[in-house]
């Protein structure tokens, strides 16, 4: 090795030796989120399970399309296939870094498209201990980061990200994320309420790769508050379905998605 190359090694070393908390945070929480982008486009069909407080169970199936977008401005739109009460209902959303997404609900018995407010994102999605704002997605720059101790979760050693929103309209005080040290992949995580109290835990698992994308197969959302649980269960991803801006909006909301 060249005295340049030695240097230059010494000073990165030497960074990662005196990055703060807030550094540290950010930089894990980055390379997780730039390891789930890469997959272009997706059409998947999927299963929600509401589970109450006695272990009944309500199933729903839904198909979803997600267009990938420059800057992680992503499209998508979850349509719902049964059963018959909630059939050809559908979200549509349009990812903003910045925070404040824009969303449309499209409820067939009214044949009209409602705007979701920006406050009112914190609301049940369908009944589900899923939000809106779960559902929109977690783009990195909607957070502030910071590295918390370390953690083992099913002894799987794991960095602790502490999450603070830096938009006004979340529901959320802020939220713990644990990050497997394996791969770098989130695989649960804590959100406390606006009061900064433990509301829910989410565990995510199944892992697969789809085009240079790691995405999961299987959400499970617990209401530490109500008791009530969320399964939120993936089938097989395709892609290559050379997806457009045009498919996204609210005209196509209303059409049924093809199978």
């Amino acid at each position: 090795m060249n005295t340049i190359n030695k240097i230059l090694t010494t000073l990165a070393f030497a960074g990662t030796l005196f990055a703060g908390p807030v550094e540290e945070g950010t930089a894990i929480s980055k390379k997780a989120d730039q390891l789930v982008r890469g997959f272009k486009d997706l059409k998947y069909e999927s299963t929600m399970e509401l589970i109450g407080t006695k272990g009944d169970i309500v199933e729903r199936k839904m198909v979803t399309l997600t267009l990938e977008r420059k800057d992680s401005k992503d499209y998508s739109i979850i349509q719902f296939l049964n059963p018959a009460d909630v059939r050809g209902t559908g979200l549509l959303t349009h990812q903003d870094p910045s925070g404040d997404d824009k969303q449309w609900l499209y409820l067939p018995e009214l044949r009209r498209v409602k705007k979701i407010s920006s406050s009112n994102k914190s609301g049940s999605f369908m009944g589900s201990e899923f939000s809106y704002e779960d559902i929109s997605g977690n783009t990195f720059g909607k957070w502030n980061y910071k590295k918390l101790a370390d953690a083992k979760i099913n002894g799987e050693d794991c960095y602790v990200i502490e999450r603070i929103p830096n938009y006004k309209n979340s529901g959320y005080s802020k939220t713990k994320s644990f990050i497997r040290k394996s791969d770098n992949l989130p695989i649960r995580t804590e959100f406390f309420d606006r009061k900064k109290s433990l509301l829910k835990v989410q565990t995510i698992s199944g892992y697969v790769k789809v085009g240079q994308a790691w995405l999961w197969t299987e959400i499970l959302v617990e209401n530490l508050q109500t008791g009530k649980k969320s399964k939120l269960t993936v089938g097989k991803r395709t892609t290559g379905h050379k997806l457009k801006d045009g498919d996204f909006n609210k005209r196509k909301l209303k059409r049924p998605i093809k199978i």
